[in-house]
Formats: C-alpha cells, sequence, structure tokens
C-alpha cells in the first residue's frame, strides 16, 4: 500500500506526476529511520513477544474470533494488524527492526497519500506543505516507534487511500472495488475504520466540483451499497465474536482517570483533553507514553489553561466551519468534518474508552490538521509560505527523531519517562517490570518507592514495594509496606495475599 500514494498522484496531475508525495514519503522515511535500532516497548510485549498465537500458525484463525489482547476488558479488534505481526514472525523470527520497517514504511506512504490528498483537494502547493509537515510532526512518533501503532498506521493509509479514489472522476467499476477494499482494511486494522463512510461523505461536496459530473450515479449507488453491505458484515461478524460493549466499571482510573468524573466535571474533562491535543497539534515539544493516574486527572480546575485552549479550540472550528460554507471552500469543510468525525471517537465525550489520552490516537486527525494547516498558508506570499514549511519541517524533524530514538533502549526509555511524568502510575509501572525482569531489585525497590510516594491511592505503587521487599528478604519492611498499601487502598485482594506472604517468611514456622 506504500506505493499507492504516488500512484493515485501520479495518474491524477498528468504524465509526468508530482514530487510532492515521493518528497514526503522519503522525509518520513528518513526521519524515522531512527527507530530501525529499536526493541519491544510497552504493549509491544504482550502483542508480539508474549502472545503465543505469534509464533503458532495453528492459532491464527483465533485473531478472527478473539480480542486484540486476551485479558483486556475493551474488546478491541484488530486481526489484520495481529497477522502482520504473526507473519512477519514467521518469515524472520524476532528481530524487531524488521518489525519496525514496516512501520516505517506505512507512515512514509500515509505522508505521501496526505501529499496526494492535498493536490487533489487543494492544489500542487498544499502537497508540499501537508506531505512533509504530516511526516515530521512528533505527534506521530508513538504510532511509528511503537509496534501496536501499526493499527493506526494502517487504517490510516487505507483511510487516506480510500478518500483519494473517491476524489477522482469518473467512478469506475474497479474504483469502486478499490474503495470497498480499503474500507475493509481499515475496518480490520482498527475501531476508527468505521468512520470511512463519514469521512468519503464529509468529501462529496468537493467531488462534485473537482471535475464536470459524468454519469456515474449508478455506480455511486453500488458504492453505496458496498459500503453498508461491508460495515453491517462487519459489525455483525464481531457482535458475534466479541460484541461490542464492555462495562466501564472495570476500566481502572488509572489508565482512564474519567471514570471517576461526575456531573460537570464528565462534560468539562473532554474539553480540557481536547486543550491538550490542541497543544500537541501545535507545539509538540513534550511528548509522553501515558497521561493517565494524576497526569491530567479527572476534574476540570479553572487554573487549567487546557480547558480554555479547549473552547478556544471549539470556537475556531466553528468559525472556520461557518467560514468554509459562506465561501463553498468545500476542501477547507472536507478537512473540518474529517477532523471532527476522526477525532470524535477517541475524544471521551460520547462514551469513555481504554485511556483517557494518548499521542498515537491523533495520527488520523493530524491528517487533516495538516491540511488545514496548508489551506491558510496558502494565502500568504509564496516565499513566506516556503519558509514557514521549511522552518517546521526543520523543527518538526529535529523533535521527532530525537524522541523517536529514545525508543531504542527500553530502559532508558522508561526512566525518562517516569521522570517527565510522575504522576503516571503506568510509566512506574513498565520502569519497574523492566528492572524486574534483569533481577535489579534494589533498583526495583526504589522506583515502587517513588510511586508511593507519588500517587499513594494507586494500589500497583505498593504492589511494588512489596514484592521488591519480598525477593530482597525483607520481610519485615514487607509487611509495613503491604500494611501502608492497604490503609490507602483497603481490602485489596493482592496487597493482602501479599501482607500474609510476608508474615509466613517473617515469623518462622506460622502456617
Amino acid at each position: 500500500m506504500t506505493t499507492l500514494a504516488p500512484a493515485l498522484a501520479s495518474s491524477s496531475l498528468g504524465g509526468r506526476g508530482d514530487l510532492a508525495p515521493w518528497a514526503s514519503a522519503l522525509i518520513a522515511f528518513v526521519v524515522y529511520a531512527a527507530t530501525l535500532g529499536g526493541t519491544y516497548i510497552y504493549d509491544d510485549v504482550e502483542v508480539i513477544r508474549n502472545d503465543p498465537r505469534v509464533s503458532h500458525p495453528s492459532l491464527w484463525r483465533e485473531y478472527l474470533t478473539k480480542q486484540y489482547l486476551p485479558g483486556r476488558i475493551d474488546k478491541l479488534y484488530r486481526p489484520l494488524v495481529s497477522l502482520s505481526f504473526a507473519l512477519e514472525w514467521q518469515l524472520h523470527g524476532d528481530r524487531p527492526w524488521l518489525f519496525h520497517l514496516v512501520n516505517v514504511l506505512l507512515h512514509a506512504g500515509a505522508s505521501a497519500a496526505v501529499a496526494v490528498l492535498a493536490i487533489r483537494a487543494v492544489g500542487g502547493r498544499a502537497g508540499w506543505i501537508a506531505g512533509p509537515l504530516f511526516a515530521v510532526h512528533p505527534v506521530h512518533v508513538e504510532a511509528v516507534a511503537g509496534l501496536v501503532g501499526r493499527a493506526e498506521l494502517a487504517c490510516t493509509l487505507a483511510t487516506l487511500g480510500g478518500l483519494c479514489l473517491f476524489l477522482r472522476r469518473p467512478l469506475t467499476p474497479g474504483r469502486v472495488w478499490a474503495i470497498g477494499g480499503c474500507f475493509l482494511v481499515a475496518l480490520l486494522s482498527k475501531e476508527q475504520g468505521m468512520l470511512f463512510p463519514l469521512i468519503l461523505l464529509a468529501a462529496v461536496p468537493l467531488r462534485t466540483t473537482l471535475d464536470p459530473p459524468t454519469s456515474d450515479n449508478q455506480l455511486t449507488k453500488w458504492l453505496i451499497l458496498l459500503l453498508c453491505a461491508l460495515l453491517a458484515g462487519y459489525i455483525q461478524w464481531r457482535e458475534r465474536v466479541l460484541g461490542f460493549n464492555w462495562d466501564r466499571h472495570f476500566l481502572e482510573w488509572e489508565f482512564n482517570p474519567l471514570v471517576r468524573s461526575e456531573g460537570a466535571d464528565r462534560l468539562l474533562m473532554p474539553i480540557v483533553l481536547l486543550g491538550h491535543y490542541t497543544l500537541l497539534l501545535i507545539a509538540p515539544w513534550k511528548l509522553s507514553i501515558d497521561y493517565g493516574a494524576m497526569v491530567i486527572g479527572w476534574h476540570a480546575r479553572a487554573a487549567d489553561p487546557c480547558l480554555y485552549i479547549g473552547f478556544i479550540a471549539i470556537l475556531a472550528w466553528l468559525l472556520l466551519a461557518w467560514l468554509s460554507l459562506r465561501r463553498r471552500h468545500w476542501a477547507l469543510l472536507m478537512c473540518l468534518l474529517g477532523l471532527a468525525v476522526s477525532y470524535g471517537l477517541v475524544s471521551n465525550l460520547f462514551t469513555l474508552i481504554g485511556t483517557n489520552m494518548g499521542e498515537r490516537l491523533m495520527y488520523m486527525p493530524s491528517v487533516f490538521f495538516v491540511m488545514i494547516l496548508a489551506t491558510g498558508l496558502l494565502g500568504v506570499r509564496r516565499r513566506t509560505t516556503i519558509a514557514i514549511t521549511a522552518l517546521l519541517v526543520v523543527l518538526g524533524a529535529a523533535r521527532a527523531a530525537t524522541y523517536a530514538d529514545q525508543w531504542n533502549d527500553r530502559l532508558g526509555f522508561y526512566l525518562a519517562s517516569a521522570s517527565a511524568q510522575p504522576k503516571s502510575i503506568r510509566t512506574y509501572a513498565l520502569l519497574y517490570t523492566e528492572y524486574a525482569r534483569l533481577g535489579r531489585w534494589r533498583d526495583a525497590r526504589k522506583v515502587g518507592g517513588r510511586a508511593a510516594a507519588e500517587l499513594p491511592t494507586c494500589w500497583e505503587a505498593h504492589v511494588m514495594c512489596v514484592e521488591s521487599d519480598l525477593h530482597l528478604s525483607q520481610f519485615a519492611r514487607a509487611e509495613e509496606d503491604a500494611d501502608t498499601g492497604l490503609r490507602y487502598c483497603p481490602h485489596h485482594l493482592g496487597l493482602l495475599i501479599l501482607m500474609d506472604d510476608a508474615s509466613v517468611h517473617r515469623v518462622p514456622g506460622r502456617q
């Protein structure tokens, strides 16, 4: 699929084609080549290293009938991504750099597709702005450097491929089937793929103005029928094997603190999150692998600037939507609607998802953000546009490459993450697990102590302390740490078991 975007550009812009998609793909590859020395980070370990289905072809059928991450409550379903990992494992075994290479190629393809879409929707100059900006945007590091980010990459690339095909006239039977194929790839890669028809719908006004109308009404009806059939089949199958609904009461607040939001906070916190995402899109300097626990929290505070940034983002969107309608700027309207649709599913506004916030979740929405930015830059002088674009590309590439390089060293990355986000229990847990894997229990105990001091109401912090104490044969301290944990987290079964274990070792002969 990485060759799809340049081919579309060549066929739609004349015989010579256009260099913007190729340049965007090359820039993306060069910047993210830093990840080729990487390893397995965070959920990569569970999805690739620890999932027995990956290395046993006889179990591959389970990808179609069971969830993406076994044991998780949110019932994710991404069989195509899982199968890609399994096929790679059979081809080259445990070689992380090859897994990362596929991710980089997918991102390069998506960057080229963004350039094609910008060229088709706005014009050639827009392709030279949107494509490179998307290629280097630092908010994409998590999606590209983290292997599980392949879900975002594949879903976005397939959606962009379908959108580029849809914006070409005339609509031929071959293109109808190709758009349907893109939809199927998006559906089986990530849940956001279900938004594919809505994004195409947002492009309908633009499509009618790009070229003179042709007699493709019948094929349009067949396209609508095909997309409806695929979506209905997907929903029926997924409901049969997994179901869509899951009990949010079992969602731990450390992953998504919004489970604790009530009343006005439940309405205002999504606006706070929008403010955080807006900052990441505009000034992506401080990046993090986790925003859970107390990093953002669950209360909307009047002193939080992100609350007002969120409101400003909403007002800016409404103003631009009104202007695009008034001036019949259908390309801008398509981008605004695409941004709203692709972000809505992960916003935690309509329903809670498995996390309050994640940089990888902005991969698809950022497509439409850079296109909006490109549309705005076209209104200034050419030299000014070139200067601004070049500056943004250089700054973005530098930040993305340096942050992506951190992902190559698992222990160093977890150390940096825990230092940058001391209110995130997940970063402490990742660092603790890595120290435990290395048998460095004294360091693991220090991590547990830091976590307990920063986040005393998180039971995981106290479990880290007690487990480390037991491995260090500090049984009296283990009992004290378990007792401290139970004061903050009463009746927690894990802590009760660990306390009993510590007591047994501290008092020889106790049964």
